[in-house]
């Protein structure tokens, strides 16, 4: 027969072994979930592409990632989406019409990932090799109707909570009697980014270091120069926004866009392309190595749309070269495109999936609890 003292001692040895399981799998459970979130976002960038990049460097920072798989593109109102549409569904899980910038297809303003995170005390941060106003980074940081008032997005920018903001576009933040202004009034709206942040606008201004907890480096009047022509790499560009959000104890959501390969394959310039490729891919190896040293970060690598209807005819892996291309459109097409995942809840993003369902998912992520529709 059990003494009652031996009875208490098993009991508390019970309730003991069920807190360690239970803090175990909350453990467990909560590793599932980043602090840290950075999605890269090669514009135009199909499976072509990206084979492309791969017979030019020989090895690619892509190829890093364990996870994969492939997005559908399709708009609201078009099977071939377009930037504002498709960075709409990826910045707030929702599908919308073509040039709408995070409102509905009814022109109703729906909540961005961007905002999801500063409610939870996270900092937030948008770098692209366009102007910060255009279409994808416009998605992150604005609503509007038309992704071509460029001027009304960049007031929204200015008045935003943005921490970080690295990219082309001074020219729709000045008032319009300053040299290359695009706006239409005298609002001077670096002056309203200045009294929260450091503002730069040239490329010898960027700081060896960070000490700043913000910052808004605006390096062009509207889009950067090409990788070919820039001294300074979107990799640099990315590394200075991840120093600067990383000292958020809370965390961070950061967007970074490789803006310019959708440029190169409208143009159907094949060393553009190839080019600007590696440059974001460049970019995508420096998030890797921040995350795989953090362990709380979260890395998605994906596209809004492809562009040209690429394809690769000759070339020589040896070599690393393409000697030929052709392309089946000057605009984009509703071809499905790449996915990449890596770090606490990656697993999610395998598979084909729809680009609204990627949006969901990233915010699903944030929150630790399922998007209400």
């Amino acid at each position: 027969m059990t003494s009652p003292l031996r009875l208490k001692k098993a009991l508390r040895l019970f309730r003991t072994g069920l807190l360690c399981a239970f803090l175990a799998l909350s453990c467990a459970a909560d590793s599932d979930y980043p602090e840290n979130f950075i999605l890269f976002i090669g514009d135009g960038m199909g499976v072509a592409h990206i084979s492309a990049a791969k017979i030019a460097r020989g090895n690619i920072h892509l190829e890093r990632f364990s996870v994969s798989g492939l997005i559908t593109t399709h708009s609201a109102s078009q099977l071939v989406t377009e930037s504002a549409a498709a960075a709409t569904a990826l910045a707030t899980g929702y599908k919308t019409n073509n040039r709408a910038v995070s409102v509905s297809a009814e022109n109703s303003p729906l909540k961005t990932l961007f905002e999801y995170a500063k409610a939870q005390g996270k900092s937030v941060g948008v770098v692209v090799t366009s102007s910060v106003t255009n279409a994808t980074p416009a998605a992150f940081m604005a609503h509007a109707d038309d992704r071509r008032r460029q001027a009304d997005i960049a007031e929204q920018i200015a008045n935003s909570d943005i921490d970080v903001l690295i990219g082309g576009g001074w020219a729709y933040f000045v008032p319009d009697a300053n040299e290359g202004s695009k706006r239409s009034d005298h609002k001077n709206l670096l002056a309203a980014l200045e009294t929260r942040m450091p503002v730069i606008l040239t490329d010898d201004q960027l700081p060896a270091q960070t000490d700043s907890q913000k910052l808004a480096a605006l390096l062009a009047p509207e889009g950067l120069p090409k990788a070919a022509d820039r001294d300074y790499s979107l990799a640099r560009l990315s590394q200075i926004a991840i120093e600067i959000l990383s000292k958020n104890r809370r965390g961070f959501v950061l967007m970074v866009e490789g803006s310019q390969i959708d440029w190169a394959a409208h143009d159907h310039d094949q060393q553009y392309l190839i080019s600007e490729l590696i440059d974001f891919d460049e970019a995508v190896g420096g998030g890797l190595d921040f995350a795989q040293k953090d362990g709380r970060t979260l890395i998605v690598v994906t596209a809004d749309h492809e562009t040209g209807g690429l394809a690769l005819l000759e070339g020589s892996n040896k070599n690393r070269q393409v000697t030929s291309t052709a392309f089946t459109t000057t605009g984009h097409t509703a071809a499905m495109v790449p996915l990449f995942a890596y770090g606490p809840g990656g697993t999610r993003f395998s598979g084909i999936q729809d680009n609204a369902r990627i949006g969901q998912t990233l915010i699903e992520l944030l929150l630790k609890r399922p998007l209400k529709n």
